[in-house]
């Protein structure tokens, strides 16, 4: 338990389950504001990029993803809600480089007058950024709503981490070609951040050697 091994080389796995999670802690980032985009005037506009403090605790490497448990209720009534997967941002120091930090950039999910919704008409309210649709039937993602609301100081339960599916390649002449789809663009930030950006990522003289950007 704790690790797995991939092609020869033992990553850090599932460290934290479910039913026994990590209590992390939110902490303000100085790389980037916590809304990422601009109000569009679309329902579910907003970007935030997130960092948790987890002291060391929850190692992993880039290309995984980590589970957050929210509070709930969930769309079926559980409390807490069932985790949710997160492509995790940050490489594998972490924003700081300290190797005690993690960051997710998380869409906000909102949806209006759609087929599901779980607040009616006058329930809902203005979230975090300051967007509410109290005259219309909403549906809010539980978990991206959760942390997209968060501030410096609360505290998250987290899990993981998982994912083998996505990990740089070892080699050196690897040709790497990232096409953020279904995963978002936080797997490629977490890439970019090593291979441009944090200090693990150089060579011993700090210099970084590629052969075409």
């Amino acid at each position: 338990k704790g690790v797995r091994v991939v092609e020869g080389k033992e990553i850090p796995w599932n460290l934290f389950m479910p039913k026994a999670p990590y209590q992390g802690k939110v902490v303000p980032n100085n790389v980037h504001p916590h809304t990422l985009t601009q109000d569009t005037g679309d329902a579910n506009w907003e970007t935030t990029h997130v960092t948790f403090d987890h002291g060391g605790n929850v190692p992993y490497i880039e290309g995984q993803s980590i589970g957050v448990i929210a509070p709930g209720p969930d769309k079926k009534g559980e409390t807490p809600a069932k985790i949710r997967l997160y492509s995790i941002a940050s490489s594998a120091v972490g924003d700081e480089q300290s190797s005690k930090t993690v960051a997710l950039c998380v869409k906000r999910v909102v949806e209006v007058d759609g087929e599901y919704a779980n607040r009616e008409v006058g329930e809902d309210k203005p979230d975090k950024a300051g967007t509410g649709f109290p005259d219309k039937k909403v549906y809010r993602g539980v978990c991206s709503n959760h942390i997209c609301d968060m501030s410096p100081g609360d505290e998250v339960l987290i899990t993981g981490p998982t994912g083998a599916e996505m990990l740089l390649p070892e080699e050196e002449d690897a040709n790497i070609i990232m096409l953020a789809t279904g995963t978002g663009i936080a797997p490629m930030r977490s890439y970019m951040r090593l291979l441009f950006h944090d200090k693990a990522g150089a060579n011993a003289d700090g210099s970084r050697k590629f052969k075409g950007l």
